[in-house]
């Protein structure tokens, strides 16, 4: 009756909470796009879990050691695919600049610049493919430059990262401006946007590069005791020793300071970027 009262009060908690408080948030959490990714980090942790857990249950042959070990080494799938995200949010980045000196030459070359940005599709990186895509099938139907740059920024709103979203409106707007300043401006305001891009990009790296320490550091760190409880479960001695009820209590402490201590170290690893790159 006691979990019945708690399990409602939190209910109703966390929906009058979002109700009043969080409409905005609330419109995403609702989002079909929100839901369907939700819905696939779980599915992915809830097998990977089950396949970890398979796996450290052969060896250890002890519930109490598999089901711990096996939620930290769940994780691991999720931190590769946001370092595979990282790449390839790292590779579009950096075509940016790439991009700006190839419609650069092509201006000076006396190629259009609506033909130069609608080529990019063949011609440009394969990271920006979709974005130019979006702005050669949108000047092949309305032939307004305007209207197929606003769907170039449109179709780079749609990345998860803000980053390409401010560097297509950049480029949109420089676009614009040197059409209104005249055919010969063109060149010289393209270089000077690929030169500001190229700077921002070293910054980048530089940022990138302590990040991945922190946060490598930080999985090293949160990966070993629990591998080396893997090594040492093989001997009965420690499986006894973790089946008694001191030894269910150690793995939970354990496996509570884990998950705290990477989330604020990954915590701190961000913010630091964040402030780093807004200044």
């Amino acid at each position: 009756m006691a979990i019945a009262k708690l399990l409602f009060f939190a209910l109703f908690t966390s929906g009058a909470f979002l109700f009043f408080s969080l409409n905005s948030r609330l419109r995403i959490i609702t989002q079909p796009k929100f839901i369907k990714e939700r819905l696939y980090r779980a599915l992915t942790f809830i097998s990977s879990q089950a396949i970890f857990f398979s796996l450290v249950f052969l060896i250890t042959r002890s519930v109490n050691i598999s089901l711990p070990v096996s939620i930290i080494l769940s994780y691991i799938p999720r931190i590769y695919k946001k370092s595979k995200d990282r790449k390839e949010d790292e590779a579009r980045r950096k075509s940016w600049p790439l991009v700006i000196d190839q419609l650069s030459t092509a201006t000076a070359s006396g190629v259009s610049l609506q033909r130069a940005l609608s080529e990019m599709v063949t011609r440009g990186p394969l990271a920006l493919q979709d974005e130019f895509q979006s702005f050669k099938n949108s000047f092949a139907s309305s032939g307004s430059l305007t209207i197929a740059l606003n769907d170039f920024v449109s179709a780079a709103a749609l990345r998860e990262a803000k980053s390409h979203y401010r560097m297509a409106a950049q480029l949109k707007s420089t676009i614009l401006i040197a059409r209104d300043c005249g055919g010969q401006e063109i060149g010289p305001i393209l270089r000077n946007l690929s030169m500001h891009l190229r700077q921002r990009e070293r910054a980048f790296d530089e940022i990138a590069i302590r990040q991945n320490w922190i946060k490598n550091g930080a999985a090293l760190a949160a990966l070993t005791p629990w591998l080396l409880l893997l090594v040492l479960s093989l001997h009965s001695q420690t499986i006894d020793a973790y089946n008694s009820n001191a030894g269910r209590t150690v793995l939970i402490v354990g496996l509570i300071a884990t998950g705290l201590a990477y989330k604020w170290i990954y915590y701190i690893s961000e913010s630091l970027s964040s402030g780093k790159r807004s200044n």
